[in-house]
């Protein structure tokens, strides 16, 4: 008798779940294969969606393998289909950087808007970095979650500030002023 057990990569986000929705250290073809495992219906339904092989697929997925390769664009495809895009934070972390999802300007180019839209997301983080910490104890999975989602939208209504002030700019010279 075996027994199987599947475990999906995005588990649930109360206090008591997993530490992380995939290890730190974990390579992009590792993050790439579980992405594809964690998909309804696994390889041969992504294989489906996206116009591929199932048996191509899963030896492009296959960390082991040296002569099937998945292509960038496959990458992309493979995260556009799904809906996860632990890959791109895989490449990203690995080159030393970190992704930060883009959110539509809800300023309208307007100067103060978008200055009062910065301070209010400034209030916000402020907010939730000090009910983190401000307990006693030690921060939970989900007041860390809170601070992470507040840090991000914090940059980017910061760069649609400075987005916003760089449009004011006069432009001299011909030059554009971005």
């Amino acid at each position: 008798m075996t027994l199987s057990v599947s475990i999906g990569l995005a588990g649930g986000y109360g206090d008591v779940a997993a530490g992380a929705d995939m290890s730190a250290g974990l390579d992009v073809l590792d993050v790439a294969h579980l992405t594809a495992q964690s998909f309804p219906g696994g390889v041969p339904a992504l294989a489906q969606r996206m116009g591929v092989s199932a048996n191509t697929l899963q030896h492009k997925l296959n960390p082991s393998n040296t002569t099937h390769h998945l292509t960038l664009k496959e990458a992309l495809l493979l995260q556009l289909i799904t809906g996860n895009v632990a890959v791109l934070h895989a490449m990203a972390k690995q080159l030393g950087y970190c992704c930060t999802r883009v959110t539509p300007d809800q300023s309208e180019g307007c100067p103060v808007e978008a200055f009062m839209r910065f301070q209010t997301e400034v209030a916000e983080l402020t907010r939730a970095a000090a009910d983190a910490l401000g307990q006693g104890t030690k921060p939970s999975r989900n007041a860390l979650r809170r601070v992470e989602y507040q840090a991000q939208e914090l940059m980017a209504v910061t760069a649609h500030l400075v987005s916003t002030v760089a449009k004011l700019v006069p432009n001299q010279g011909g030059r554009d002023a971005n």
